[in-house]
C-alpha cells in the first residue's frame, strides 16, 4: 500500500520506500531511535534522555546503518517463518562451514535488556554492539547469532577472543551481559526457526479466529494494518512481508478444513476493505484459496483503474455480490457494466441489482465449460445409401475374403496407403506394418520410400493386403464400436474420361479390430482410422462405385491371449475366436437403379417389407436390409437379390423354413 495519511491530510514517507507492484498492505513505522553509541533506545520517548551504553560512556563510533540492517534481519526471519506455512515445509537454517580457527561463545543477559522486545529478541543489535566495542584497531566480525533459551550463541575467530571477552560485564541496553567461551555443541538453527515458525503460526491463527464470523460465514480481513497481532509480528515492515502475511493467512484458512466443500460452505464472504490495496495482484492468492466465494468487499481501497482489477477477470465465477465503493475506478465511465460482464453470477454491485438470480444462473450455465458430446455416426450418403451398403460389405470381405475385396472395389487407378503409429519401445507388434508404413515422422518428407509406399492399382494393393495380418472387425450392428462420417461431394472425376463430373463420397471410419499375426504368434486388438474416397466405377465393374483412395492409419495395439493354434493366413482368421453370426446383406447385381423408387413414404416402405417377407419367408429385419441395400427399394431387384443369395443366408434370416 502507499504512504499513511497524517492528520493534516498530507502523506509522509518513512525511510526508504519500496514500490513492489504498485504498493500493498503496509503500515507506517516511526524511525528507530539510537543512543550515542548507535544502540537501540528501547524506552525513551522522542526527544527524551538517552540511556548510557557501556561503562565508559564514550561517544558514538558505531555504524550508522544499525537500524536498517536490523530491520533487514528481522524481515528476513519473519519472511522465513511465513514461508513455512505457505510451502508447508520445514525451513532449514544456513549451512556454515567453520574451520579450526573458530570458537563458540555464550552470552547471557540479553533477555533482561530493553532490546529483548525487538522482533528478533535483540540478537542483531547485541552482536553489532560487540563488534563495534571489541577492538578499536581492527574490525571484529561475529557469526550469525542464535537465541536459545537465555543465551545468545555465536561463532567467533579465536584471534578475536581476548578482545570480545574484554567486554564481559559491560552494560548493554540497560542490562549487564556475561560472555564466556564454551565447548558445548552449537544449537541447531533449524530447530530455532521451527519454534519461531510455530509461534508465528499460532499468532496468525489467532488473527483468523477473531476475524471470522460464523453466523455470516464471513472472514473479515479489513484494515489489516491496524491489527495488533499482525503489528507485533512486524508484517507491515515491507510490501513483500505484507503479501507473504496475506498468503500465509489464506493458507492457514484453507488448512482448517478437511475438504474443499467444507471450506466452500464455511467461508462464503471475505472483506478486504480499507487495506490501501492498489492492485489485486497483491492479494491474488484469494482467488486460489477461495475460488467459489459468493460475496467480496473491496471498498475503501485505492484501485484506480479496471486494469488493476483485471487479474481477477476470469476468477470467482460464483461471485454474487461485490463492493467497490470509495475506489478511484468507480469514477470511470462504464466501469459497472464492464465488471458485470466479468463475473457471470454477479447480482449485486455496490448495493444495486445488476442481474436477477435466474439471469445469473442462465449466464453461468452458458459460460461453464461443457464436455464435448459423443456424436453418433453421421451417414450422409445420398438417396442411394451407397456408403451404408459399401461399409457393410467391405469390412466383412476384408476380414474373410480379402482376395476378393480388391477386385470388387479397386481398379487400376485406385490408391492405398497405411500409416503405422507405434508406441515408443514396442516395435514387435508393428513389424508386419512398418515396411509398408508411410509415416512421415519416421521416414521424413523427402525420402523415396514416401513415394514408393503409395500403392496404386489392383496388383500392388492386393499384394499389400495379402501380407497384412488377419483381422476381424465388429459388425456394424454394434454402433457403439464405430464412429462413421460420410458426406457427398460434387464434381468428382468422370470414370468415362469424357470431361464430365460425377458425385462422389468421402467416408471417415474410426473403430477397432481383432488382429492375428500368425507369423509372429501375436494376437491383440488394434484401433484404427480409415478414410475412403468413393467414385463411380468404369463400365463392366462389379459395383457401380469404386474406391478412388483408401488411407488406413493404425493406432494403439493391446495384446490378448490366443485360444487356438496359429495357422498361416489363408484369408480366413482361425486363430481368433469364431465370429458371431453376422447378417449378410444380399447384394444386388450391378444393374441400373430404378430412379422411380426414390422418395417412397414410410407407409409404402412398410408394405414392401411385409410383402417381401411373405414371399421369401425372411424376417422383417432381413427383408428391410434387402430392400434398402443395393435394390434401393426396387421390389423386383430385391427379389432377384434374394434368389441369388438365398443359399448364403443363415437360418436366423428366416421366420419360417424356406
Amino acid at each position: 500500500m502507499g504512504g499513511q495519511a497524517n492528520r493534516a491530510g498530507g502523506t509522509r514517507r518513512v525511510g526508504p520506500q519500496r514500490t513492489t507492484r504498485g504498493g500493498g498492505i503496509t503500515k507506517a513505522r516511526p524511525n528507530l531511535r539510537t543512543d550515542r553509541d548507535g544502540d537501540v533506545s528501547m524506552g525513551a520517548p522522542a526527544g527524551g534522555p538517552k540511556p548510557p551504553s557501556g561503562p565508559s560512556g564514550r561517544g558514538n563510533r558505531g555504524r550508522g546503518t544499525a537500524g536498517a540492517t536490523r530491520g533487514s534481519r528481522q524481515s528476513s526471519r519473519l519472511a522465513q517463518n511465513l514461508n513455512k506455512y505457505i510451502a508447508d515445509g520445514t525451513p532449514h537454517g544456513p549451512k556454515s562451514h567453520y574451520n579450526n580457527n573458530k570458537t563458540t561463545l555464550k552470552i547471557l543477559g540479553l533477555k533482561n535488556s530493553k532490546a529483548a522486545t525487538n522482533p528478533d529478541g535483540g540478537v542483531k543489535s547485541l552482536l553489532e554492539f560487540l563488534e563495534r566495542k571489541a577492538d578499536k584497531e581492527k574490525k571484529v566480525v561475529l557469526g550469525r547469532g542464535v537465541l536459545d533459551g537465555d543465551y545468545v550463541w555465536v561463532k567467533a575467530n579465536k584471534d578475536d577472543l581476548p578482545s570480545i571477552l574484554h567486554l564481559n560485564g559491560y552494560t548493554y541496553a540497560g542490562a549487564p551481559i556475561t560472555i564466556e567461551e564454551t565447548t558445548e555443541p552449537f544449537p541447531n538453527p533449524a530447530s530455532k526457526v521451527s519454534r519461531d515458525a510455530a509461534d508465528t503460526r499460532q499468532k496468525l491463527l489467532a488473527v483468523l479466529a477473531k476475524r471470522y464470523n460464523p453466523a455470516q460465514k464471513l472472514l473479515d480481513l479489513s484494515a489489516l494494518g491496524t491489527d495488533d497481532i499482525l503489528g507485533s509480528l512486524g508484517t507491515f515492515g515491507s510490501q513483500s512481508l505484507a503479501e507473504k502475511s496475506f498468503k500465509a493467512l489464506m493458507h492457514l484458512a484453507g488448512a482448517e478444513y478437511r475438504t474443499a466443500e467444507e471450506k466452500k460452505e464455511a467461508i462464503q464472504a471475505v472483506s478486504l476493505a480499507n487495506n490501501e490495496i492498489q492492485d489485486v495482484d497483491q492479494v491474488f492468492t484469494l482467488a486460489y484459496s477461495l475460488p467459489q466465494l459468493r460475496r467480496l468487499d473491496l471498498s475503501g481501497n485505492k484501485i484506480e483503474h479496471l486494469s488493476k482489477l483485471s487479474k481477477w477477470k476470469h476468477e470467482f465465477r460464483y461471485l454474487e455480490e461485490l463492493h467497490l465503493a470509495s475506489n478511484p475506478l468507480t469514477t470511470q465511465p462504464n466501469w459497472a457494466s464492464e465488471i458485470t460482464q466479468w463475473y457471470p453470477s454477479l447480482q449485486i454491485l455496490d448495493g444495486s441489482q445488476v442481474r436477477t438470480p435466474q439471469q445469473a444462473a442462465e449466464n453461468l450455465k452458458l459460460m461453464t465449460p461443457q464436455p464435448l458430446p459423443q456424436l453418433p455416426s453421421n451417414l450422409r450418403d445420398g438417396d442411394l445409401n451407397v456408403g451404408s451398403a459399401f461399409l457393410r460389405s467391405f469390412f466383412q470381405k476384408f476380414d474373410y475374403e480379402r482376395h476378393a475385396v480388391v477386385t470388387e472395389y479397386y481398379d487400376s487407378e485406385s490408391s492405398f496407403c497405411l500409416t503405422a503409429i507405434p508406441a515408443p519401445g514396442r516395435e514387435l507388434p508393428w513389424k508386419a506394418y512398418l515396411k509398408y508404413s508411410r509415416n512421415i515422422m519416421k521416414l521424413g518428407t523427402r525420402t523415396p520410400a514416401l513415394v514408393q509406399r503409395l500403392f496404386t492399382g489392383v496388383n500392388f494393393i492386393g499384394e499389400v493386403f495379402r501380407a497384412l495380418p488377419a483381422t476381424r472387425h465388429p459388425t456394424l450392428d454394434q454402433p457403439e464400436l464405430w464412429l462413421i462420417d460420410c458426406h457427398t461431394f460434387p464434381n468428382g472425376a468422370d470414370p468415362l474420361g469424357q470431361g464430365g463430373s460425377a458425385m462422389g463420397l468421402i467416408i471417415n471410419v474410426h473403430g477397432q479390430f481383432e488382429e492375428a499375426d500368425a507369423s509372429e504368434n501375436l494376437y491383440g486388438t488394434r484401433t484404427f482410422s480409415r478414410n475412403f474416397v468413393l467414385g463411380p466405377s468404369k463400365p463392366g465393374a462389379v459395383h457401380p462405385y469404386r474406391v478412388v483412395s483408401d488411407q488406413l492409419t493404425l493406432h494403439d495395439w493391446k495384446p490378448q491371449a490366443a485360444i487356438a493354434e496359429p495357422t498361416p493366413l489363408t484369408n480366413t482368421v482361425v486363430a481368433i475366436p469364431a465370429a458371431p453370426v453376422v447378417p449378410v446383406v444380399p447384394v444386388a447385381p450391378p444393374v441400373p437403379v430404378a430412379l422411380g423408387q426414390i422418395g417412397l413414404d414410410d407407409a409404402t416402405k412398410a408394405q414392401m417389407v411385409a410383402e417381401l417377407s411373405r414371399r421369401t419367408g425372411m424376417t422383417g429385419e432381413y427383408s428391410l436390409l434387402c430392400l434398402e441395400g443395393m435394390a434401393n427399394w426396387n421390389f423386383d431387384l430385391a427379389l432377384q437379390s434374394f434368389e441369388a443369395q438365398k443359399a448364403n443366408l443363415p437360418p436366423t434370416a428366416f421366420a419360417t423354413t424356406p
